[in-house]
């Protein structure tokens, strides 16, 4: 396990030791809680991106891109009566949806840790 140091307040650790609390656990609970609190907002992020894409093109990111990649049909009509741009939108709503997917790993990761 890699290990970092930090400088905790006198203060701080006088109330925890006043409770009974070890430091080092005390420090690893509020990272945690940090943490999933930075994730949680960033899939959210992500996912309101997301929506937008679906409300736009009207699947989800896999249908959609399975689609373009098999049905010329389908392209010409999204070209034709959606998005002349469709491209530049699937590259960023892939980000964001493979972001999310990362995003969500990490998350479990940091909850089955503790």
């Amino acid at each position: 396990m890699d290990t970092a140091s930090a400088i905790i307040r006198n203060n701080y650790s006088e109330v925890l030791y006043s409770f009974g609390k070890d430091l080092q656990s005390a420090v690893d609970t509020a990272l945690q809680k940090y943490l999933i609190d930075l994730i949680t907002s960033e899939i959210a992020r992500l996912r309101k991106r997301e929506l937008i894409f679906e409300a736009k093109f009207k699947f989800d990111y896999k249908s959609f891109s399975q689609l373009m990649a098999e049905d010329e049909e389908f392209v010409i009509d999204t070209e034709k009566n959606v998005s002349r741009m469709w491209e530049s939108d699937m590259a960023e709503w892939e980000f964001c949806h493979k972001g999310i997917d990362d995003w969500t790993k990490k998350l479990r990761n940091i909850l089955m840790m503790s």
